[in-house]
Formats: structure tokens, C-alpha cells, sequence
């Protein structure tokens, strides 16, 4: 009987090392994105 092949196990992203870090880093873009937008509302409202 032959054995399937094992799957090696998910590869970490290719910045940071480790999907939590690169979700932590798309929040916080997220975060300084609004930012900024609410900032550029108020100046130039």
C-alpha cells in the first residue's frame, strides 16, 4: 500500500515570519490610514 504524500505544514509569509505579525502590521496601516483621512478632513475642511 502506498502512504499519500504529507503536506508540510503552512509556510510562514514572506515579511515578518509569522501571519499574526503581518496581520498586526494591516491593522495598524489601517489604523494611520484613517488617521491620516480624518486629519486631511479637518485641515482642508
Amino acid at each position: 500500500m502506498i502512504e499519500p504524500e504529507k503536506t508540510p505544514a503552512e509556510a510562514p509569509p514572506p515579511i515578518l515570519g509569522a501571519w499574526s505579525r503581518l496581520y498586526a502590521l494591516v491593522l495598524i496601516e489601517l489604523a494611520l490610514c484613517i488617521l491620516l483621512f480624518y486629519l486631511f478632513e479637518r485641515v482642508f475642511s
